[in-house]
């Protein structure tokens, strides 16, 4: 008797890989040879395709930097659990998943398993759009010839995966169902018109950027280092000790003299990870960093799934252990520490869009940022980015090598905030995942969104929770779990 088989038909696969200004300069002695003939595998591009969902979602909902850091660990945990079910070894991080026959696991359905993974990871975490993602399965589904029954035990194991992890992070601390309100209580020292306390966090006033929607700021996630991690132990595992006080003058110096001293190279590395709301944020830019990473290295769909698995558990925690120290030490921004210790002197700084380094008040200092808001909503100890970034290249690092050849052309007259910048075309080049990491870690204190100690405390924090993150992946991979 014949055997029935399930053709999936839909569009042509997009790969989609997003951020395609970003460009990886070729090393051919490192790219892997493609075996000449072959036809193209159904499964190339899959994460790429889904990674490009999760991105453009992230930057629709203006997702905060720690529910965008959520949302990639759940996508690509969800993708590796429906992964593992067809790989003989890789142990599963939830309870109640199965390993599918051996007969299946040679049938081709591990693609349909892990694009249905991510349709209903993304569809819970993302609601209002589901009819773009069940757009984004067809796509996935195109080409196939498979087994009928081979693709309905794939669709049943990537349904498995997703609800087994959405069932288990629902009640992970994050507070998903109310929109990931505080749960902790939290409430500022000092008001938006009264500092009572100069070393703490202080909420200012902010708008849209039309300057409309006049309102204070509040800190965004406060209860986030209470979200169960991934690696960690604990939530305070790595947190610095002891936490920073008033910041010094050297480091409010050193802010003051790099607003000064702005030239077309800053002005782009700023802007370049400034990450700001409506973007990708930290977590999503370093995924395109790793579709990017993925194609240079010519991935497989099982080399894709380890990497973005691991990356996205990384950048997880790096969140849950920066908003941890943020909310332990509760620090001053520096906006708020110079406007103060430098109130009633002149000094020189950048003075606004256009106007560049002028003669200005000490009370009147701005980040070189939006004027409508100026600086995040959240406490200034650990720096958000450099953790999250010092994590994502550690463990990319570690499953792949550190070296790879970054280089990206920022567009002159391409910051959005002061359009005359900058002047140029400026090429911003790396030649390592960690020297992209620490670029993106010094680009907040150019930009006077972080002192020295911020930064180089989340640097080393990220590169922490990096090290037991990737520990514990490669013990997964490997069909046992540290955490067991």
């Amino acid at each position: 008797m014949e055997r029935r088989k399930f053709m999936l038909q839909a569009t042509g696969l997009a790969a989609a890989a997003g951020w395609s200004a970003l460009a990886l300069a070729k090393d051919d002695d490192k790219v892997k040879d493609k075996v000449k003939g072959k036809p193209p595998d159904p499964d190339d591009g899959l994460i790429a395709l889904w990674n490009a969902e999760l991105t453009a979602s992230i930057a629709a909902t203006s997702s905060a930097p720690t529910v965008a850091a959520r949302a990639v660990s759940m996508l690509y945990e969800g993708i590796y659990n429906a992964w593992a079910a067809y790989d003989r070894d890789a142990a599963f991080t939830v309870a109640s998943l199965l390993k599918r026959s051996r007969a299946e696991m040679k049938a081709g359905g591990k693609g349909i398993a892990v694009s249905q993974a991510a349709h209903g990871v993304l569809s819970s975490l993302f609601p209002a759009r589901v009819a773009l993602f069940d757009a984004a399965l067809q796509r996935a589904m195109s080409g196939r010839s498979i087994e009928l029954a081979a693709a309905n035990a794939a669709l049943l194991t990537g349904q498995q995966a997703a609800s087994a992890l959405l069932a288990y992070r629902l009640v992970d601390g994050s507070n998903q169902l109310a929109s990931y309100g505080d749960l902790s209580g939290y409430a500022p020292v000092n008001g938006p018109d009264l500092l009572v306390d100069p070393s703490r966090w202080q909420p200012l006033r902010i708008t849209d950027n039309d300057g409309s929607h006049p309102r204070v700021q509040q800190f965004v996630t406060p209860h986030w280092g209470q979200v169960t991690p991934f690696a960690l132990l604990s939530r305070s595992q790595f947190r610095p000790a002891p936490g920073p006080g008033l910041p010094t003058w050297r480091e409010m110096e050193q802010l003051i003299d790099f607003s000064a001293c702005l030239d077309d190279d800053s002005k782009a590395l700023i802007d370049f990870w400034a990450a700001n709301p409506g973007s990708v944020a930290p977590a999503g830019q370093w995924t395109q960093i790793a579709v990017l990473v993925s194609d240079k290295d010519k991935n497989s769909l099982d080399d894709d799934v380890q990497l973005f698995f691991a990356l996205g558990q990384a950048l997880h925690d790096a969140g849950v252990a920066a908003w941890d120290t943020k909310r332990a030490y509760d620090t001053v921004r520096p906006i708020t520490a110079i406007r103060h210790f430098y109130a009633g002197r002149t000094i020189a700084s950048w003075a606004g869009p256009g106007l560049g380094t002028q003669l200005i008040r000490g009370e009147d200092w701005h980040p070189y940022q939006r004027f409508a808001r100026p600086t995040p909503a959240f406490a200034e100890f650990v720096s958000g980015h450099s953790t999250f970034s010092a994590a994502a290249a550690t463990v990319m690092a570690g499953l792949r090598g550190d070296s790879i050849k970054l280089n990206f052309s920022f567009p002159a007259f391409g910051v959005p905030f002061d359009p005359s910048s900058p002047t140029r075309d400026v090429s911003l080049q790396w030649k390592s995942l960690s020297e992209a990491a620490d670029a993106a870690g010094l680009s907040r204190r150019l930009g006077g969104i972080h002192f020295e100690r911020g930064d180089l405390g989340g640097r080393l924090l990220g590169r922490q929770v990096g090290q037991v993150v990737l520990a514990r992946c490669e013990a997964l991979f490997k069909g046992r779990d540290t955490r067991s």
